[in-house]
């Protein structure tokens, strides 16, 4: 009878770690699976494009990039570090660190001040001429996006022809 019942005591207590550690393996996929990768935004051009000075030296140009959010979830953009590429030529490297709401699937826009050489400007011009109005914009670089309190990197490279009117 004490065989038994040792034996009995020890299948029960090994059920219920049995048990724990299934519901450890399913509550840590449960956990992966919940915090899925983050997609980067998807550039979709720019708006309000217009010139703020020209001078021989530079030109001031200011706009709005307009991203859409494709996450479904909302973010903050805390800081952003970009090259922006006029036809391949770099144009100017800019850096943010004005604190943006990105909504969840949703467009948003982050203003642009640029300042471009004249050189670039009329080869730029130039292109335009010979390619309906547009010109090759090219952004690469990486942001720095707040997501539940938690701040990670996400990797900016983008390339379109932009229609200029």
């Amino acid at each position: 009878m004490r065989l038994s019942f040792a034996c009995m005591r020890s299948n029960f207590g090994s059920v219920p770690r049995f048990i724990l550690v299934i519901c450890i393996f399913f509550a840590g996929i449960s956990f992966l699976t919940s915090c899925s990768k983050t997609e980067a935004p998807e550039y979709l051009g720019f708006r309000n494009f217009a010139m703020e000075s020209l001078s021989m030296d530079s030109s001031l140009f200011h706009t709005e990039l307009v991203f859409y959010n494709p996450n479904p979830f909302s973010m903050e953009l805390k800081r952003g570090d970009v090259n922006v590429f006029l036809n391949d030529k770099l144009a100017n490297h800019y850096v943010t660190d004005s604190a943006i709401n990105i909504p969840t699937k949703d467009t948003f826009y982050v203003p642009l001040n640029l300042k471009v050489s004249p050189k670039l400007l009329i080869s730029s011009a130039l292109s335009m001429l010979m390619n309906n109005n547009k010109i090759k914009v090219r952004i690469t670089g990486s942001v720095r996006v707040k997501r539940s309190g938690v701040s990670f990197n996400v990797p900016i490279n983008y390339e379109a022809m932009q229609s200029i009117q």
